[in-house]
């Protein structure tokens, strides 16, 4: 609170709305969001395209040219809150959004924007669409004995001087049974796909980043929590991102109507399946230059030599660090 000329005390709500809009630019959109609570005048400001138009990414026009379904929104401010969810671009093969508090874009590639190797031969992979991804299709790993999966992302569609994580989101292909037992009748439910072939030697997944730095960590898919080390690597970082459940009908019947003791029944119906994601590595964004540069990734395993499979890939996560710290396991 000062003192204007006349030494009337002034405080920030005095300052012409104009004023305050150009002090807004230099904050971060939640920072204005809160901001716009205090007053009329900094919440007509808080609203103003001059402001949203400094909190949407320098790229958004180019992104908006590349989405499947167009955006009509009136107001820079209704841009910047849709663009918060998972928008489709070039075809239904990658996603990208904006994290509400900051500003910073995030994408997923699908595995169709990936190298596979062997990926267009359906003796060793299969394509699906599942309602449980985010993307139009996945790959299913039937069986290879040379696993790779390789791409490249170009850094300039991404947030200028942050840090970034690279993970590849897969499922481990449970086996989940049904059984039930309606006095001497027992009924079983076939077992899916299940995976095999991941413990003779670890998952490697790694990271180029344009300056040439070369990451490298490694998992074993059949035990998490087996060492590596002995290997020459690191563990990979890894988290659950969608934890869900399977239901399989294992029977019906009819309880009798009669009687103090219609019998017992007995079942397994679920077990806990979800996706995972496991970190490449990490890398910060240059601030300066129009051009910083691609990262290249890979996840890999052929060392070991045996046949694989019951796996499926969704494709690569390109988040900021800030949305995934703390939740590695």
């Amino acid at each position: 609170m000062e003192e204007n000329e006349k030494g009337v005390m002034m405080t920030m709500g005095d300052l012409p709305e104009s004023c305050i809009s150009h002090i807004l630019c230099f904050t971060t959109p939640r920072d204005v969001c809160r901001l716009s609570a205090a007053n009329q005048t900094f919440r007509s400001a808080g609203n103003s395209d001059s402001v949203w138009e400094k909190m949407l990414p320098n790229k958004y026009p180019y992104l908006l040219a590349r989405l499947d379904s167009p955006l009509e929104i009136s107001s820079k401010k209704k841009l910047y809150f849709a663009l918060c969810h998972p928008n489709w671009i070039d075809g239904r093969t990658k996603k990208f959004w904006i994290e509400q508090a900051t500003g910073k874009l995030c994408f997923m590639l699908s595995a169709r924007n990936l190298n596979i190797t062997w990926g267009d031969d359906d003796r060793y992979w299969h394509w699906i669409s599942k309602d449980e991804s985010r993307l139009k299709e996945m790959a299913e790993l039937v069986a290879v004995c040379w696993f790779e999966v390789t791409g490249s992302f170009d850094c300039k569609l991404l947030s200028p001087g942050t840090a970034y994580s690279v993970s590849f989101r897969l499922k481990v292909h449970e086996s989940p049974r049904g059984i039930i037992r309606f006095f001497s009748l027992r009924t079983f439910i076939p077992p899916m796909p299940r995976a095999y072939g991941w413990n003779r030697k670890p998952v490697k997944f790694s990271l180029t980043t344009p300056c040439g730095d070369h990451q490298i960590y490694a998992r074993y898919l059949s035990d998490m929590n087996r060492p590596v080390e002995t290997e020459g690597y690191q563990m990979a970082p890894f988290r659950h991102v969608e934890e869900g459940w399977m239901e399989f009908d294992a029977g019906r019947f009819v309880v009798e109507e009669k009687g103090d003791d219609p019998g017992n029944i007995e079942f397994c119906m679920r077990e806990w399946e979800g996706w995972m994601e496991f970190d490449a590595g990490r890398f910060v964004v240059e601030e300066k230059g129009d051009n910083p540069g691609n990262i290249e990734f890979c996840m890999r395993e052929w060392e070991g030599g045996n046949w694989k499979g019951g796996l499926l890939l969704e494709g690569v996560t390109i988040l900021p660090i800030s949305l995934v710290r703390g939740r590695e396991e």
